[in-house]
């Protein structure tokens, strides 16, 4: 009795597996036969890539790799025939439905976030330029200064070739950022002329310290390894307006913004405690009275 129970679990957990392995997965014309909106770019692979490893290493592995989850059916590797036999409008469905252990993504990732996974998957068809190569960094150094006068910041860039020598860097993105407490805040980027140069605007609305000053970092991609360029204590944005009240010592030397309920909390507080001192006094001086009576 309690073995043919076990085979009915088995079969029961089984059985669907079996069925997904036993048919293809179709997709409605209408739906395979859709274009990716978003642009085939370098940028957007690199954004696709950084949701794949989110969203997706983590049952397909790593691309070309050949390590998925060892699920049923197995999610193919994103360089193999099984994936790239796909068309973008069947990733795109296929991504946003789901099935059997294909989680839907339709209602955790955005429209725009899926097709740019798509376009990573893309990047290893042989049908297309592969924008994103798997190679390590290129050493790189920048150099970088910054006009106060009309708050640009200079940059030039140069790389280090095979001979070991250092030639300017062209047509390749600066990254800017506002150093903060708790990580950078990303300001914009700006491309390198054919002289390995570039000039960035800082925002006129940026809004500094109390006196202006902000402290500017200046990056490149993670296709080089260069040190970041750090601009402290530039003057070139509005200062920061301070209430009067959480400025050092004013809460003691003004009561212009000070509350009414704690300066009756402090004039209590005050009031009490020179009332005790007195009460002391006050016996002290009834108990030496006693004494010499």
């Amino acid at each position: 009795m309690y073995k043919r129970i076990n085979l009915f679990i088995a079969v029961l957990f089984v059985l669907p597996a079996f069925q997904v392995i036993g048919q293809d997965w179709v997709v409605p014309a209408e739906n395979s036969a859709i274009e990716n909106p978003q642009e085939y770019t370098l940028k957007n692979v690199k954004l696709g890539k950084d949701l794949y490893m989110v969203n997706c290493k983590s049952c397909h592995g790593d691309p070309g790799k050949n390590n998925p989850l060892p699920l049923v059916p197995v999610p193919p590797d994103v360089v193999s025939d099984q994936m790239q036999s796909n068309s973008v409008g069947d990733l795109y469905y296929k991504m946003s439905i789901g099935k059997g252990a294909m989680p839907q993504f339709e209602t955790t990732i955005s429209e725009d976030n899926r097709w740019r996974i798509v376009n990573f998957i893309m990047n290893y068809n042989s049908n297309r330029k592969q924008l994103l190569e798997d190679k390590p960094p290129v050493k790189a150094q920048l150099l970088a200064s910054i006009n106060e006068d009309d708050g640009t910041v200079n940059v030039f860039a140069e790389y280090e070739d095979k001979g070991g020598d250092y030639s300017k860097l062209v047509d390749v993105p600066v990254i800017f950022s506002l150093k903060k407490t708790f990580g950078n805040l990303e300001l914009g980027e700006c491309i390198t002329n054919e002289n390995g140069r570039s000039d960035f605007i800082i925002p006129g609305s940026l809004i500094g310290n109390e006196e202006g000053f902000v402290t500017i970092v200046v990056s490149l991609g993670e296709d080089y390894e260069a040190k970041d360029v750090i601009l402290e204590n530039a003057k070139i944005c509005m200062s920061k307006e301070v209430p009067k009240l959480i400025r050092q010592g004013v809460i003691w030397s003004t009561n212009d913004n000070l509350p009414m309920w704690l300066l009756l909390s402090y004039i209590g507080m005050v009031g009490g405690a020179w009332l005790a001192i007195g009460y002391v006094v006050f016996q002290i001086i009834k108990i030496r009275k006693y004494s010499k009576e």
